[in-house]
């Protein structure tokens, strides 16, 4: 039998949902750092991958735990309804990935280009590798799980999906604001970059397009080119130096901060959009 939500409105379940979301995420941090000592993550991470990957993961507990709760006792439906099919999606799965290749090639390609991008030596780190390799499926999976799997679907039931995907996405760009080296450019990059990870969500409401191009983004951006990822530096496979005008590298916050990686991002929006759209019109 098909139960009705608990509350009526999609958009104001999002915003119960974003309000215990601070308040969750606040009280995972103090327990992290209970744990781990009042170490900040950036400083921690540059310590040691391995412990912030585990600083990570009991800071995100509580988040994605809260997501089962409301979306079983207040959406009254199953998790798993939140976008996880994967036979009829695994081919979105793996263009997700690739696009995130795709994307980290064009502005490594261009960066060398202008000639403000070196590789100097590479390092097999396979601890490194590991810890990062676990650290970003768990990245991938709950920042997913959170603005697209339960924000973007909770409001698309309130408003129209583009209004809903921009909702979301700004919300995405504001809770990284507390990054090292979070400017303008970054948080404007990180919203663009929203749109791209739902821009398949919100014709299919399948999770795996976005769990997969956040992944292969992160995970080749830090621990394998050697990028500072979101403002955090991982250690790499590839040694860099990065030297040139921070509007154009994205300076100490990585490639995802720079003008570069923004005009890329939005072709690629552009393009998925137009795809999606034109294959939601010939399935009518």
């Amino acid at each position: 039998m098909h139960r009705k939500p608990l509350i009526p409105f999609g958009w104001l379940r999002a915003f119960i949902f974003v309000l215990l979301f601070i308040l969750t995420s606040a009280a995972s941090v103090f327990i992290a750092r209970k744990i781990f000592g009042p170490t900040p993550f950036s400083s921690l991470m540059l310590q040691s991958l391995k412990g912030f990957t585990f600083y990570y993961s009991i800071s995100t507990i509580g988040v994605v735990l809260m997501v089962v709760l409301l979306r079983l006792y207040v959406d009254r439906k199953p998790f798993y309804s939140l976008g996880f099919a994967w036979s009829s999606n695994k081919h979105y799965a793996w263009s997700g990935f690739f696009c995130g290749i795709v994307l980290l090639g064009l502005g490594t390609l261009s960066l060398v280009f202008l000639g403000y991008l070196k590789f100097t030596g590479s390092s097999l780190n396979i601890g490194n590798l590991f810890y990062g390799l676990i650290l970003f499926i768990i990245v991938a999976l709950s920042e997913e799980i959170i603005f697209r799997g339960y924000i973007l679907h909770n409001l698309m039931q309130s408003v129209n999906r583009l209004a809903a995907l921009f909702i979301s996405s700004l919300v995405f760009a504001l809770f990284h604001i507390g990054n090292p080296d979070a400017g303008l450019l970054p948080i404007l990059s990180i919203f663009v970059a929203g749109f791209l990870l739902g821009i398949n969500y919100i014709y299919t409401q399948n999770l795996w397009f976005g769990i997969f191009l956040h992944f292969s983004w992160n995970f080749f951006q830090g621990p394998v080119l050697g990028y500072q990822v979101s403002g955090f530096q991982t250690g790499g496979l590839l040694f860099q130096t990065l030297d040139g005008p921070p509007l154009l590298t994205g300076a100490d916050f990585g490639l995802e901060g720079s003008l570069i990686n923004l005009v890329f991002t939005a072709a690629a929006v552009m393009v998925f959009a137009k795809y999606y759209s034109q294959t939601s019109r010939e399935s009518r």
